[in-house]
């Protein structure tokens, strides 16, 4: 966390907005801080109609999302693909990475294995093996230098298993589900680099996440891509149930909550 005062949600949607922001890097991989968003064609909203609720969740959900880090706290940043790392947090010691979501190739996990020199493991019950090395155990594992392997490799071991994100243990279609927490069990604090990508499971596992902080210290980076319209097929039928408003609305507040922590 930053030392910095946080901003309102105004504040941040007004400074995002602003003729004068600026991009901190010319990086076309994520950057840190507040982004700049484009001028709207014609200064008109580029929809035909515009929802109230619809524009409040958009505004928290930037603010959520906004990196409150700064540059000399964190040592440097390394930005790549849609991260952007505090370079201070990558430095833990007997550190392992969780990757939730591999299909063909994960580039998150082999740069947490060339580049830090950490131990993963990859989960993903969709992808079929014939199709992603990684999955099938066939990439270079611990074997060789990966500067000289192009394609799928890591330096530091890795694991993989065909199971799949969820709020709990269960089997779906013939698909096996297994928590984070059950990832994280004997796991210590600041201990663990967690990924998630797993097309809409994650905000269940998120909001078991947010009832935990034992398990919460245990993690030392969260990075997840997150999708507000899936309904995927482990979700409660309460859920399911809901309206698209609620259903939204308590998905941003999930990110409210862990910017909170994260």
């Amino acid at each position: 966390k930053s030392s910095e005062p946080e901003l309102s949600v105004q504040e941040i949607v007004e400074k995002s907005m602003s003729p004068e922001c600026r991009r901190s890097t010319s990086s076309a991989s994520s950057r840190p801080g507040i982004p700049c968003l484009p001028p709207l064609p014609g200064g008109k909203d580029p929809w035909k109609v515009s929802t109230p609720w619809r524009v409040a969740l958009g505004e928290r959900t930037l603010a959520a999302v906004t990196g409150r880090a700064k540059e000399e706290e964190c040592k440097g940043f390394e930005l790549f693909g849609d991260s952007t790392w505090c370079n201070l947090a990558m430095k833990g010691k007997d550190v392992l990475g969780l990757s939730y979501g591999i299909e063909e190739r994960d580039l998150w996990s082999e740069k947490m294995s060339n580049v830090y020199r950490m131990p993963t493991r990859l989960f993903d019950c969709f992808i079929n093996p014939a199709r992603s090395p990684p999955m099938a155990g066939k990439a270079p594992n611990a074997t060789t230098d990966c500067r000289k392997h192009p394609g799928h490799c890591y330096e530091t071991q890795y694991e993989s298993y065909r199971i799949c994100l969820g709020p709990e243990r269960t089997t779906i279609h013939g698909r096996k589900y297994e928590t984070l927490l059950d990832s994280l069990r004997g796991r210590r604090p600041l201990s663990t680099h967690v990924k998630i990508d797993s097309e809409g499971t994650e905000w269940a596992v998120l909001e078991q996440l947010l009832e935990s902080p034992e398990d919460q210290d245990k993690i030392r980076t969260l990075e997840m891509e997150v999708h507000f319209s899936y309904v995927p097929e482990g979700d409660s039928e309460s859920f399911k149930q809901m309206t698209e408003q609620a259903r939204l609305e308590q998905r941003v507040l999930v990110l409210e909550r862990l910017s909170e922590r994260f």
